[in-house]
């Protein structure tokens, strides 16, 4: 009777393997959402922490380097400031360590700066293709939406606006 326990928990580790390797396939995981998409396939605790560990000490699953990853590739297109990446890491379950290390190496605060005057510049062009120009007061919450600083919004609208 053990043993057959014994290969059905064998079978369900296997089972639970093969499901976060084609996960992680596709994209980059951090060790949260490998852990919560383990537990929505009902995978027990036990099974979930091994998958979790063998796949940590094969650097297969690594939240520094899919924070890396992850803010390199939201800052390639649309960019977002400081805190709108640092509240979608924290969802994502990457550490407050993490998530400052690796936002002071990837977005120093000069770049968050050319990059909220880039996106001021855009809106305000596309604005004045409209013919309007847009507020200081929207071009505030546009940057705030994006995730930026107060102090950075500020400066940008104070060197971009009449």
């Amino acid at each position: 009777m053990k043993r057959k326990s014994k290969n059905s928990n064998k079978d369900e580790l296997t089972r639970a393997r093969r499901y976060v390797l084609r996960l992680l396939g596709r994209r980059p995981y951090s060790k949260k959402e490998v852990d919560d998409k383990l537990h929505r396939q009902d995978f027990g605790k036990v099974i979930i922490e091994q998958v979790r560990e063998e796949l940590t000490k094969l650097n297969l699953i690594n939240d520094e380097e899919f924070a890396a990853s992850y803010v390199e590739a939201k800052l390639s297109g649309k960019p977002k400031g400081h805190l709108l990446l640092t509240r979608e890491l924290q969802r994502k379950g990457i550490s407050p360590e993490i998530i400052e290390r690796v936002l002071a190496q990837l977005l120093p605060k000069k770049k968050e700066f050319l990059l909220a005057k880039g996106l001021a510049g855009k809106k305000i062009k596309e604005q004045k293709s409209l013919n309007r120009i847009p507020t200081k007061q929207k071009l505030y919450f546009y940057l705030r939406g994006r995730g930026f600083p107060e102090e950075i919004i500020e400066e940008v609208i104070e060197k971009m606006t009449p």
